[in-house]
């Protein structure tokens, strides 16, 4: 038995990493951290129901150049900074953190 499609203009699924990752989030070690952060955030973007969400808020565009072609999800707050500690993680996969790129303005944001 599937999961009930939640829906209305206030739901957002919460970010819900597994305990052996959420310990990795501490790891004295950068990379570990990093590595770990970034493999469940992308998984948890990857997601039907997020994607769907984010590009609905954003009108199926790009927000820097209303482009519709090769979009993609990214954060406004980096992984990087998050796993640097100078962003709170649980902040990280919020509705106000993502936004829809095209393919190309998302490799220009990212020198």
């Amino acid at each position: 038995m599937s999961r009930p499609i939640k829906q209305g203009l206030d739901y957002f699924p919460l970010w819900k990493p597994q305990r052996i990752t959420e310990s990795r989030f501490r790891h004295p070690d950068y990379k570990i951290r990093r590595n770990a952060i970034r493999n469940s955030s992308s998984s948890f973007i990857k997601r039907e129901d997020v994607r769907r969400i984010v590009f609905k808020r954003d009108n199926y565009r790009c927000v820097f150049c209303s482009g519709n072609t090769q979009l993609t999800i990214d954060h406004i707050i980096s992984v990087y900074r998050c796993a640097k500690g100078q962003y709170p993680i649980e902040k990280l996969n919020i509705r106000e953190n993502l936004q829809t790129l095209c393919g190309s303005c998302n490799s220009k944001k990212h020198p």
